[in-house]
């Protein structure tokens, strides 16, 4: 049995309770994290798409409208702020 089930899976085939399983396979998976080797990236590297804003692929009208809206609600917040 792998650590690339769910804990619900393991939960269920070790007949444990879902939250005590929680518990030890975060413990588990911590600790690979921890004693895992930094990665290190050499030559080359490609990366495809970048999803800065779900949703608006091919419509940067839209990205810089919500921009805008953003921008406002937080001058007119900061305007509203006491001293």
């Amino acid at each position: 049995m792998g650590l690339n089930l769910s804990n619900r899976q393991i939960a269920r085939e070790l007949d444990l309770n879902k939250d005590d399983v929680q518990q030890m396979t975060t413990q588990l998976r911590e600790g690979i994290v921890q004693h895992k080797a930094p990665v290190r990236l050499e030559g080359e590297v490609e990366c495809d798409e970048v999803y800065l804003i779900a949703g608006h692929k091919g419509h940067p009208e839209a990205v810089k409208k919500n921009a805008a809206a953003d921008d406002a609600i937080d001058s007119e917040a900061d305007e509203d702020a006491v001293p």
